[in-house]
């Protein structure tokens, strides 16, 4: 489970921006993460109380945000579900029917915002 090496990393630019910010407390944070990454949010769930024990996040509320496949077809120029449209190991353009693509979304994993607690 590579999960709780993104967890951390996480973890780790969260406490780095609030730094930056002069914030003690984060008591909220929400992460967007593509479907097309391999990181499954149920297991990041299952990662976050440990990661975040004994930091200025612990006891924060983690919101995931998933974020759908999107494929441009570079024949068309259609957009559409990568998961939706495989056709074996690649998805397949339900316009025109091509195999040319370059993926427009899914592949994230970034922290969309920090909620702060003001003392």
């Amino acid at each position: 489970m590579h999960e709780m090496g993104v967890v951390l990393n996480i973890v780790r630019t969260a406490q780095e921006a609030a730094k930056a910010n002069h914030v003690a407390k984060i008591g909220r944070l929400t992460l967007q993460v593509g479907e097309l990454t391999g990181v499954i949010p149920k297991y990041v769930h299952a990662c976050w109380p440990a990661a975040i024990e004994h930091t200025i996040l612990e006891g924060a509320n983690l919101v995931i945000e998933e974020i759908e496949g999107i494929a441009t077809c570079k024949d068309c120029g259609c957009d559409y579900s990568v998961l939706e449209n495989m056709n074996a190991d690649q998805p397949v353009c339900p316009t025109c029917g091509s195999k040319q693509w370059k993926v427009k979304t899914g592949r994230e994993v970034m922290i969309k915002d920090i909620g702060v607690i003001d003392d």
